[in-house]
This record gives structure tokens, sequence and C-alpha cells, in this order.
């Protein structure tokens, strides 16, 4: 469960990119962030209900302003992990791509629930990062 930055750890093309600025012609540029698609399932829910146009499989041109609230509704979650957590509230917060991810999240749950709050942080950290200097960052689908 990690953020991948470098474009050398790619294998294949099943992976979410997550670009600063708008969807310019062309996908794994070098300045993007990479989620195997499993994994940006635990944050693509929040996504999803926050960007209404939101696509799995599109690019999402999402802008400064919808950031600011899905990064909110991600800091809430990551401070709710931090309490007593149970497997409905990540069910609330959470897409499971495959059946066998929600049993291995399950099987060492308290650690899973470290590394997710933990992904949580990392992202939105390297999200408002890029607001600094971008209005758009964008979802770049499978």
């Amino acid at each position: 469960m990690k953020i991948i930055r470098d474009r050398e750890e790619l294998e294949g093309t099943g992976y979410i990119e997550v670009l600063p600025g708008k969807y310019l012609g062309h996908c794994w540029n070098e300045n993007s962030i990479y989620f195997d698609e499993e994994v940006f399932g635990y944050i693509e829910k929040t996504i999803e209900s926050i960007f209404s146009g939101y696509d799995h499989y599109a690019f999402n041109e999402i802008h400064r302003k919808t950031w600011e609230v899905i990064l909110e509704d991600l800091k809430t979650f990551a401070n709710l992990l931090d309490e007593k957590v149970t497997m409905e509230l990540i069910n609330e917060h959470v897409y499971f791509f495959f059946g066998s991810s929600k049993d291995e999240f399950q099987q060492d749950f308290l650690n899973s629930v470290q590394r997710l709050r933990e992904l949580i942080i990392e992202f939105v950290v390297w999200i408002k990062k890029q607001l600094t200097t971008q209005d758009y960052v964008s979802v770049l689908g499978i």
C-alpha cells in the first residue's frame, strides 16, 4: 500500500496517474505520482463522492476548490482511523476492487489501518504541495 513516485517501478499499465495540472495529451508523466488500482481504491471513494463527474476510466481534471473539499474529507477520515475504527467504517470510505483485498486488509487489520492512514496523509501532503503552483490536479484513470 504505497504511492509510486518512480516510473521505473511500474509494471504494465494497471495504474492510476495523478498529474499536477491539466491533462496535456500524454500519460506516464515524470512529475506524476502513481497508484496500483487497488491502492487508489482506498481514496477513490472520497474523490468520487465530491467530484460528481469522476470516472475511474477517464481523465479527470479536478479544480483546486474541489480538491480543498476532498482533502478535508480525507483528513477527517484519517483522523477517524486514529480512533476505535471498525471494518464498517472502512467500508463506508474505501473501495476494495478485488475480493481478496478486503480479506487481506482484515487479516492484519491494525497494521492495514495504520498503513491506510499513512497513505492518506502522504497523498494529502502531495496534493497540497501541487496546489501551491497549480489550479488543477488531474486523475488519469485506467
